[in-house]
């Protein structure tokens, strides 16, 4: 799906669509439950299909334009532009305390509480747009 790539929001049309497409022609709700437990549709899609490179680049526009950023919290949105186009999604800032996020410097140093906190909300948006149904 188009908007799952893009990183748009989708509406309520699209996830019924989803829905239809994952439990009535691919196979049933049980199938589904089976197969991904209660993983939601568009983050199944998300993972599948990843986040388009210009997508996620807009989504950290304001990190990476913003000249107060060191070399190493640069290195650091990179790290997460990158893992989002491969994967998708971040699941939850337990996985910024991992390899390859804590490498030289764990996230909760690298940067401030307010800029950390920005940057968690970015995350957590580009997440919540492969889930949240929009009116």
């Amino acid at each position: 799906m188009h908007k799952l790539t893009q990183n748009i929001p989708l509406s309520q049309g699209d996830y019924i669509e989803l829905e239809h497409i994952f439990t009535s022609e691919l196979g049933s709700k049980e199938d589904y439950a089976r197969e991904f437990k209660d993983t939601p549709f568009g983050l199944l899609v998300r993972k599948v299909a990843k986040l388009d490179h210009e997508a996620a680049m807009q989504a950290f526009s304001k990190f990476i334009n913003d000249e107060s950023l060191n070399a190493k919290q640069i290195a650091f949105v990179q790290k997460v532009i990158h893992y989002i186009e491969q994967n998708g999604y971040v699941e939850s800032k337990a996985v910024l305390m991992k390899p390859p996020f804590d490498q030289p410097i764990l996230f909760t140093r690298l940067f401030d509480g307010k800029m950390g906190g920005e940057l968690m909300e970015t995350i957590d948006a580009v997440r919540k747009n492969a889930v949240h149904v929009t009116a």
